[in-house]
């Protein structure tokens, strides 16, 4: 058994050197070469940053071949790494380094000033110093020889930040075991090959990317990476797809719902796509119904699970024409995980129609947050199984209840926390962030799941149009409200709180 990625990532080599292991529209790299760069990236941070033994190393550049190089050096000087994705605002990037710490960041030349302007203090690269040329297989190298390997399955792998309640972003951290005991189960479950080509779609900020990158590194499939700009350019994106015979989308519900709700499909079939994976929120039935009569021999599949507990816990293959008002259920548990429903005392419900929280424990939990000892303790617990064991558990906040079906369903969420774009978010950083501002007195933000729409009601003198560009310089665009709302004042509750169940979206809130 491998004790981490990096000697799949070789056995992969060994196997498949002369095969294209990544693209983007400019560059690709055999895997031979995507090793060969990866050591003498890992060997470069190591000279700069000394011994990181565990420590993150945050890289800040846009997607392409440098980056998923980077990954796997990263990993090669005994990091884990940490993805900033260019389009955080520079308050989320600021709490994001707060949180991590990281020993090294490694960024693009073209976001210097923007790194600049967060006032970190510890070593920087550019990819520029580490690359000549920008090409990853001209590296500067001091000819020493390779780095010990000496990562094990709980070595930190990755870090991806989700939201947090109190404002400040949350680190989860993931190990190598992990990693490789899901994406085993993730491949043989739905029959990953050499022969796949993998359309990258999410940023490495998001957990979906886990599923790609590593099902490409355990298979010696090829992985595709799109530009984020392709997605505003549908025709662009499907000839991108379609010339590059990609076989497998395992996408967010909203990039998927691009291609079809723009009519990327009636412009031209991806016809080498095998199999469409969603997940993040719910995929409407009408959309899924435009992918379906197109491509109708493709495996569609609903994917659901928190980054918490690396990736996923369940799946549902949809094996019929699905009906406008049908609702998809979880499915099946990957092999290696259970799922429970816990009543607010922690008892399992196994009772029809009764809703509890979902509880996944076994294979592939999180280390934890990271810096955060007081929220990992809150969300992963230690609970007794039915034979007195005591089981390490991840309280997810989502909410499910057993049909009559025997079908487990999504009944939204325990608390404050959404699924939006793709993203988990919790409204009260939203509140937080924004209740701050000069000119907010109070503000209360609501989730329409239906619509996918977020609502801003506040109070105060500050106007909606200036409050909302206050509010994109601060907050990621898939946290920003839709709508802003301005009232007089608030209905309180029995408990002297906003009563939020008053909220709609043509409320009468003020008196």
């Amino acid at each position: 058994m491998a004790e981490n990625i990096l000697e799949i990532l070789e056995t992969t080599v060994e196997k498949y050197p002369d095969k294209q292991a990544v693209k983007d529209p400019e560059k690709e790299l055999t895997y031979s070469e995507l090793l060969y760069a990866a050591k003498n990236i890992g060997k470069s941070i190591v000279r700069l940053a000394g011994d990181l033994n565990g420590q993150p190393v945050a890289l800040f550049t846009e997607k392409n071949v440098e980056l998923y190089a980077s990954l796997f050096g990263a990993v090669y000087a005994g990091a884990f790494y940490v993805y900033i994705n260019p389009e955080q605002t520079k308050d989320r990037i600021d709490k994001i380094l707060s949180v991590l710490e990281p020993k090294l960041i490694i960024y693009d030349d073209q976001l210097k000033e923007r790194l600049d302007e967060t006032g970190y203090k510890g070593h920087i690269v550019a990819f520029s110093e580490l690359f000549k040329e920008r090409n990853p297989l001209k590296i500067y190298d001091n000819g020493e020889g390779d780095i010990p390997n000496l990562l094990k399955r709980k070595s930190p792998l990755y870090g991806i930040f989700t939201s947090g309640s109190t404002g400040t972003p949350k680190c989860v951290l993931i190990d190598h075991g992990s990693v490789l005991d899901f994406i085993g189960h993730f491949i043989e479950t739905f029959d990953f090959t050499e022969k796949d080509v993998i359309a990258n779609q999410a940023p490495f900020d998001f957990d979906v990317s886990v599923k790609d990158i590593y099902t490409a590194i355990m298979t010696g499939a090829s992985m595709l990476l799109i530009p984020r700009d392709y997605f505003s350019k549908p025709p662009v994106l499907v000839d991108y797809i379609c010339d590059n015979h990609a076989t497998n989308l395992t996408w967010a519900v909203s990039a998927l719902c691009i291609i079809s709700g723009m009519k990327g499909l009636d412009y031209r079939l991806p016809v080498d796509i095998k199999r469409v994976l969603f997940s993040g929120e719910v995929m409407p039935a009408k959309q899924l119904m435009i992918w379906q009569k197109a491509l109708p021999d493709v495996t569609y599949v609903n994917l659901y699970g928190p980054s918490e507990i690396t990736c996923n816990c369940t799946y549902y293959v949809i094996d019929h024409e699905i009906a406008a008002s049908e609702k998809l259920p979880l499915g099946k548990v990957f092999a290696g995980r259970k799922v429970l429903l816990l009543s607010e005392d922690g008892k399992e419900i196994k009772e029809k129609n009764v809703p509890g929280e979902i509880a996944v424990s076994g294979e592939s939990l999180a280390i934890g947050y990271y810096h955060n000892e007081e929220e990992t303790k809150k969300h992963f617990i230690i609970r007794q199984d039915e034979k007195g064991n005591e089981v390490r558990t991840y309280l997810t906040g989502d909410l499910a209840q057993i049909a009559d079906d025997n079908e487990i369903y999504f009944a939204g969420r325990k608390d404050f926390q959404i699924k939006h774009m793709g993203h988990r978010i919790e409204l009260e950083e939203i509140e937080r962030t924004i209740g701050n501002y000069s000119g907010v007195e109070r503000c209360c933000a609501r989730y329409d799941a239906e619509k996918s729409r977020i609502y801003l009601y506040y109070t105060g003198s500050q106007e909606k149009r200036s409050l909302h560009i206050e509010v994109k310089e601060k907050l990621p665009l898939y946290m920003v409200p839709n709508k802003f709302i301005h009232v007089e004042s608030f209905i309180m509750n029995k408990n002297g709180k906003i009563d939020r169940k008053l909220l709609d979206d043509n409320p009468v809130v003020s008196k």
